[in-house]
């Protein structure tokens, strides 16, 4: 019995040694596969950004001149994908880089629909807080540099003409 015990507990072991989650840190050569994520919840747990680092999804490569992986995130109802430049992001922004996101809308017919007038809006909630910020991208879903006044975890609500979607990015302390 005792070396069945022990086998046991070497396999958990190597199942908890296998998600130590350094193959997912930042600059870490070693995370090159096609697709994989990083998923975190802070203390309230109603905040979970989710970074993808893999092949963006086919209606959002229009523009890239490689077909290599991206580091993005989707949007919850898979309406909006943002590939993230910049990564990781700071408050306040960080002095060499900016937080800058590309937002790709899935419905490319409908963008080339946008007006000059219109916007992408981000209504952005600061988990575990009451602390709310908007945000308004002149032109709709596109490039972009989105500050948030305080680090943490920010649930964007994000709204465009005819569409709408949300999802969670994490800034750190600058």
């Amino acid at each position: 019995m005792p070396g069945a015990l022990l086998a046991l507990l070497a396999a958990a072991v190597l199942t908890v040694s296998g998600c130590s989650g350094t193959e997912n840190s930042p600059g870490n050569a070693k995370a090159t596969k096609s697709t994989h994520s990083v998923a975190r919840s802070n203390a309230a747990g109603s905040c979970r950004p989710v970074v993808e680092q893999g092949a963006l999804p086919e209606w959002a490569r229009k523009g890239f001149l490689r077909g290599g992986p991206q580091r993005h995130m989707m949007g919850d109802k898979g309406e909006i994908a943002a590939v993230l430049f910049g990564y990781p992001y700071h408050a306040p922004a960080a002095k060499d880089r900016g937080n800058k996101i590309l937002w790709v809308a899935k419905d490319a017919a409908g963008a080339a629909d946008l007006r000059p007038d219109d916007r992408l809006t981000i209504k952005a909630s600061l988990a575990g807080t009451n602390v709310v910020v908007t945000r308004s991208i002149a032109g709709g879903p596109g490039p972009s540099l989105v500050d948030m006044p305080k680090p943490g975890c920010w649930t964007f609500s994000l709204s465009w003409p005819g569409h709408s979607d949300s999802v969670d990015i994490e800034y750190l302390a600058g």
